[in-house]
């Protein structure tokens, strides 16, 4: 199967292009930004997600079997700041990219986001109500709704993705790890739940549902429901570092631009019952290869 990652250069991507070239069953095609470059044997095409005319070349030109849909415009930030952008990211390259899978019969799996949730609960179902308090979560709502359209549409939302990666961008948690490494005390979130999921297994679970013919939405996120405090001291203790600079802090504590949902956690019933033999190892055991 000829296989498109799009979002090839980023954290997630890079980590997809690893998992896939060493399994070697797979013919593999890398889009990425602005600049061209390439990840060991593959090639990574620098594709404009928000130049329509461009990505319909591109497609024409690869032509995949299937497309993993990685590439986003990923920092809520960003796109609180620049919403035009996050739509056209987010939004309308995800529907271009659908019509053109759909109309040839081609498996797309999108990645999505625990964000599409407005965190009054525990444990979201893909079933429940998604209502957005984020920008950023809402493109990502918005662009489900082309990859539900299509018969080989799936949409895979994440929780807080960590640890060890391809791509060498620092993320929330690899910064926090520096700092704490180099014994600058920091303050996370008590009151901000996820349930959080290392890089690898990640790239894992979506190559394997892509494999699958799982169709709709399904969860993929660890199996505890953790707040940033938590899954820093954790992993302080994981890696050996001191833990009394691991301090609680509340999302009351800072101004942010937009609310963010106090409690993202996922409920992964359906990932289990598609994917049985996924392994989804400890908080520790995912970071034993950092320390």
């Amino acid at each position: 199967m000829r296989i498109l990652v799009t979002g090839a250069s980023g954290r997630l991507g890079s980590t997809l292009l690893d998992h896939l070239v060493r399994q070697r069953r797979h013919e593999v095609v890398a889009w990425g930004g602005s600049a061209a470059v390439a990840r060991g044997t593959i090639a990574i095409r620098p594709v404009d997600l928000a130049d329509p005319p461009a990505l319909a070349r591109a497609l024409a030109e690869d032509d995949p079997d299937a497309i993993v849909h990685a590439g986003a415009l990923s920092s809520a930030d960003a796109v609180h700041r620049d919403p035009e952008r996050g739509r056209a990211v987010n939004v309308e390259s995800t529907r271009i990219l659908a019509e053109w899978a759909g109309a040839r019969r081609r498996r797309l799996v999108f990645t999505s986001t625990d964000l599409v949730f407005d965190g009054s609960r525990s444990w979201w179902r893909e079933d429940d109500e998604a209502r957005p308090v984020l920008a950023y979560g809402q493109t990502k709502l918005d662009a489900e709704a082309h990859v539900r359209a299509i018969d080989r549409g799936l949409v895979a939302r994440l929780s807080l993705l960590f640890g060890p990666n391809g791509s060498g961008r620092p993320d929330f948690f690899s910064q926090a790890v520096q700092a704490l490494r180099q014994g600058e005390p920091r303050g996370f979130f008590h009151d901000e739940f996820r349930t959080p999921l290392d890089y690898r297994t990640a790239a894992e679970a979506l190559v394997r549902l892509l494999e699958s013919e799982a169709v709709g939405i399904v969860h993929v996120a660890g199996r505890e429901r953790l707040s940033r405090f938590d899954l820093m001291k954790r992993t302080a203790a994981a890696l050996g570092l001191d833990l009394e600079l691991v301090r609680s802090a509340s999302q009351s504590d800072i101004t942010l631009p937009e609310p963010r949902p106090s409690d993202a956690s996922l409920d992964t019933t359906r990932l289990t019952e598609i994917l049985p033999n996924l392994n989804r190892p400890t908080l520790e055991t995912a970071l034993s290869d950092w320390r």
